[in-house]
């Protein structure tokens, strides 16, 4: 009769058969169990929203990000909370190593962080950069970045700052394009200065467009006159004739019988090349 198994040694007694506490598959269960326990105290994106809400990482935060990055770099949170704070140090080639590609593959809240933090570090990059290359680099990428972002919807403040950074860095048609997508406010000052960006870019048509948007916002006779005089103005100095004529036609509304505006538009008919135009405006102005 073998001893007890305290009193056992292998090799005299031979080999002692180990206890089995639980079966493989009571242990795997067990696993699931507790990372759905996990799961549920601490959900994904619950997680990640708390930490976009962080203005700043701290240490202990920033290294459980490293290490998430670190075994999965496929994660795009992880990725872009990461470029977060790298993007204040202006890091550019490291900002975008990270999240640059995320401007095309991640879902729209994804590319939109990743765009916001290029954004920022090209801005900054290029307030600081005293090197031509590196210049030519920012405002190039800013471009690709920027244009990809056209077909998207942006949050306000995000089309503002990238027509804002289109502007500064020379690239005024493509400013003018995000200041498309903000929604214009009812007032005859942001319609009008909708058509200065326009006008500034030589987008003639598109700025006579916005100050004839303005003008139905005027408050006086007045305004309306100035603003309805600058829109045809405008399509006359893009060399648009034949469509100022017609626009200064299906436009003139109440001013149809304004002394000033129809001695406006007999002068203009006949700088258009438009005598008949010109003659019953004339005309018109005689009886009136």
């Amino acid at each position: 009769m073998l001893p007890s198994r305290s009193k056992r040694y292998v090799g005299l007694d031979g080999e002692i058969v180990r206890l089995e506490l639980a079966a493989n598959w009571q242990l795997v269960l067990v696993a699931l169990l507790v990372l759905g326990l996990l799961a549920a105290i601490f959900p994904r994106k619950t997680l990640v929203d708390q930490l976009y809400a962080q203005k700043t990482l701290d240490d202990l935060t920033l290294s459980y990000v490293e290490n998430l990055y670190r075994t999965n770099p496929q994660n795009a949170d992880a990725a872009l909370l990461l470029a977060r704070t790298q993007s204040t140090d202006v890091d550019i080639r490291q900002v975008e190593s990270l999240v640059l590609e995320l401007t095309q593959t991640g879902d729209l809240r994804q590319r939109n962080e990743a765009r916001s933090m290029l954004l920022r570090a090209y801005a900054m990059a290029y307030d600081r950069s005293t090197d031509t290359a590196e210049s030519k680099h920012i405002r190039s990428q800013f471009e690709i970045v920027a244009k990809s972002a056209q077909s998207d919807e942006l949050p306000e403040p995000l089309a503002r700052r990238f027509g804002e950074q289109a502007f500064k860095l020379n690239l005024p048609r493509l400013g003018l394009a995000f200041y498309k997508k903000l929604p214009l406010g009812q007032s005859a000052d942001s319609m009008e200065r909708m058509g200065d960006l326009a006008l500034s870019v030589g987008q003639n048509e598109d700025a006579a467009e916005y100050y004839l948007l303005a003008r139905e916002r005027a408050s006086t006779v007045d305004e309306s006159r100035r603003l309805f005089q600058l829109g045809i103005r405008t399509l006359m100095a893009g060399n648009l004739y034949a469509r100022a004529m017609q626009v200064a036609h299906a436009k003139l509304g109440d001013l149809a019988e304004d002394r000033l505006t129809l001695r406006f538009l007999a002068r203009t008919a006949l700088a258009a090349g438009d005598p008949t135009a010109a003659a019953d405006y004339a005309r018109t102005l005689v009886f009136k």
